[in-house]
C-alpha cells in the first residue's frame, strides 16, 4: 500500500496526473476502511463470545425469562389492571438489568486486570 504523503509528493499541474493521485488516495482509504473495519468486526466477535459475556447474556436472559412468566388467573380480574401490572414488572425488569449490567462489567473489568497483571512479562 502506498502511503498517502507519497501521492502528495510528486504531483504536477496536470489534469490527468491529478484525476489519478485522486483516484489513488480514493482506493487507499477504502483499503484502510476496509482494514479498520475488519478488526472492528474481529473485537467485536472476541468481545461478545468471551465466556464472562456469555454467561452474562445467559443470566440476563434467564432472569428475563423469569420475568415474563405470567402466573394463571384464579380470579376475574380487570384487563387494565393485568395490562398495568404487566407493565410494571416489564420496568422493574428494565430497572433491574440496568442496573446489574455495569456491575457486571466492572466485576469483568477487575478479573481481567487481576490475571493480566499475574501473567510474566
Amino acid at each position: 500500500m502506498i502511503p498517502a504523503w507519497l501521492g502528495h509528493k510528486y504531483t504536477s499541474n496536470s489534469l490527468h496526473a491529478q484525476i489519478r493521485d485522486a483516484e489513488r488516495q480514493v482506493l487507499n482509504r477504502q483499503q484502510l476502511v476496509k482494514i479498520r473495519s475488519n478488526e472492528l468486526i474481529g473485537n467485536m466477535h472476541r468481545q461478545m463470545t468471551a465466556p464472562a459475556s456469555l454467561i452474562l447474556a445467559g443470566g440476563m436472559g434467564f432472569i428475563a425469562g423469569e420475568l415474563s412468566k405470567c402466573p394463571k388467573r384464579e380470579s376475574a380480574e380487570p384487563a387494565v389492571a393485568t395490562g398495568a401490572s404487566n407493565a410494571i414488572q416489564l420496568m422493574l425488569m428494565a430497572h433491574t438489568l440496568y442496573t446489574t449490567l455495569p456491575v457486571a462489567w466492572l466485576i469483568k473489568r477487575v478479573t481481567q486486570s487481576i490475571s493480566s497483571s499475574q501473567q510474566p512479562n
